[in-house]
C-alpha cells in the first residue's frame, strides 16, 4: 500500500447472544490473524456504558492481546485521558512496555467514550467534564514518562515508577480541529478518526500540518487516517456483514445504546428513507464491498489526505467477516494500484 504502514482499530465487539469472554477471546484472534498477514499495529479502543463493545478496559486488553502475539504493536486507540488520571495512565503503559518492550503504542483521545451520565461516573466531579484541561492533562503525562515538567507544576515532585524512562510511543487522536492543534502544537504523530468524522479529515490535517512544530518526538508531521472496511469477494455477503453496524450507528443517533443486533434481526430490519440517506452518506466515506470498490475507496482517501499510515476499524458484524476484510486489504499491498 504504497509501502505505507497499515494498522488494525478493534472495538472487541460483542455478538449477538454472545459474552464477554467471548467479545475479548474475538479480538485476540483478530490480532493474531493481524500479525499473520503482516500488519504493523493493532489497536482497541475505549467505550464505556456500550452493550456491543468490550474494550472498557483498554491497558488489560492491551496486555492479553500482547501475550497472545509476537511481533505486531499493540496500543489504543485510544484511552480518554480526562478519564484517567495521568499518573495512572503513566503507570499502566510503562507497565505495559516494562513487560512487552517496544511494541505498545498509547493513542490519547480526549473525547468521553459515552455517554454524560456515564462520563459523569467515570469522573466523579461536575469539575472534570469539560476539555479546557486536557492540554495540561497531555503535558503531565508527557512530563511523567520524560521528565521535565513546569518548575511551578504541582505534581514535579512526583515520579511514575513504572513510567518514567518507559514511555510507549504517543499518538494523539481527534475527530476535529482542536485535537488536530494540538498534536500540531507538541509536535506529536497524529491519527485522525475518519471512520465516523470523515467529513472533517481533510481540514483536521491541514491543520495540523501548518501548525506543526518539530518535537522530541517528530521532526517532521506524521499522519493516519482510519477507515471502515468491509470486504469481501461476494458483494451480498459484504451487504450482510455491514447491515448491523448500521443499524447500531442509526439507533446511536436516536440516543440508544448500542445493543448487540443479530443477523436475522438485521435482514428484517425496514430502513426508513431518512435512515437510507443516513446510511448512504456514512457509507460513502468508508471502504466497503468488493476487493476492486475497496482498493478504489482507499486508495482515493490516500491520495487526497497524504495520510502516512493507514488504520483500518474492521466492521463487519461477524469474526469471520472481519478476519476476511483484513486479508483482501492486506492483499491490496501488491496490487498496482496500492502497490
Amino acid at each position: 500500500m504504497r509501502t505505507l504502514p497499515i494498522n488494525v482499530l478493534d472495538l472487541a465487539s460483542r455478538p449477538a447472544g454472545g459474552t464477554s469472554a467471548d467479545a475479548v477471546g474475538g479480538s485476540i484472534r483478530l490480532a493474531q490473524a493481524a500479525e499473520r498477514l503482516g500488519y504493523d499495529r493493532f489497536w482497541v479502543a475505549e467505550h464505556h456504558n456500550m452493550p456491543a463493545i468490550a474494550s472498557s478496559a483498554p491497558a488489560v486488553l492491551i496486555a492479553g492481546i500482547a501475550a497472545r502475539t509476537e511481533r505486531i504493536r499493540v496500543g489504543s486507540g485510544g484511552v480518554m485521558l480526562p478519564n484517567h488520571a495521568p499518573l495512572v495512565v503513566a503507570e499502566q503503559f510503562g507497565t505495559l512496555r516494562a513487560l512487552y518492550g517496544d511494541r505498545i503504542d498509547l493513542g490519547i483521545g480526549r473525547a468521553p467514550g459515552t455517554d454524560a451520565a456515564t462520563t459523569l461516573a467515570l469522573r466523579r466531579s461536575p469539575a472534570g467534564l469539560g476539555v479546557d484541561d486536557f492540554p495540561q492533562q497531555l503535558a503531565d503525562l508527557i512530563g511523567f514518562f520524560h521528565g521535565g515538567m513546569a518548575p511551578d507544576n504541582p505534581l514535579r515532585g512526583i515520579t511514575a515508577y513504572p513510567g518514567l524512562g518507559d514511555a510507549p510511543e504517543l499518538w494523539l487522536l481527534g475527530s476535529s480541529g482542536f485535537s488536530a492543534q494540538v498534536a500540531g502544537a507538541l509536535g506529536l504523530p497524529f491519527a485522525f478518526a475518519h471512520h465516523f468524522a470523515g467529513e472533517h479529515t481533510e481540514a483536521a490535517l491541514d491543520l495540523y500540518r501548518t501548525g506543526f512544530k518539530p518535537s522530541r518526538f517528530l521532526a517532521e508531521p506524521h499522519t493516519m487516517i482510519t477507515v471502515g472496511v468491509i470486504a469481501d469477494d461476494d458483494p451480498e455477503v459484504a451487504r450482510r456483514e455491514s447491515l448491523p453496524g448500521l443499524i447500531t450507528y442509526i439507533r446511536m443517533r436516536q440516543g440508544k445504546k448500542p445493543e448487540p443486533v443479530s443477523a436475522a434481526e438485521a435482514e428484517a430490519y425496514r430502513f426508513s428513507p431518512y435512515e437510507q440517506e443516513v446510511a448512504l452518506a456514512r457509507n460513502r466515506r468508508q471502504a466497503i464491498g468488493t476487493p476492486d470498490e475497496v482498493d478504489a475507496r482507499l486508495t482515493e482517501l490516500l491520495d487526497a489526505t497524504g495520510a502516512d499510515q493507514l488504520m483500518v476499524s474492521a466492521q463487519a458484524a461477524t469474526l469471520p467477516g472481519r478476519i476476511r476484510s483484513l486479508e483482501i486489504v492486506a492483499g491490496l499491498r501488491s496490487e498496482p494500484a496500492l502497490a
